[in-house]
């Protein structure tokens, strides 16, 4: 499983045309993995739960 930290709008529009699970990891946890139904600047949603860009990290695998 190839695995590629997403930071920018291409890496997060990418997961979505590609149908490609995202990670979400706050503080060293892992809280979720599911696939981005949209995005902003500022949040990524996942099923249905909006998490902030600059406090999380994102991984597609």
């Amino acid at each position: 499983m190839i695995r590629k930290s997403c930071s920018l709008d291409t890496d997060f529009q990418r997961s979505i045309t590609f149908q490609r699970n995202i990670e979400v990891w706050i503080e060293q946890k892992l809280v979720i993995m599911g696939r981005v139904e949209s995005f902003t600047v500022e949040a990524v949603r996942i099923e249905g739960t909006e998490y902030p860009r600059n406090s999380c990290e994102f991984i597609m695998v």
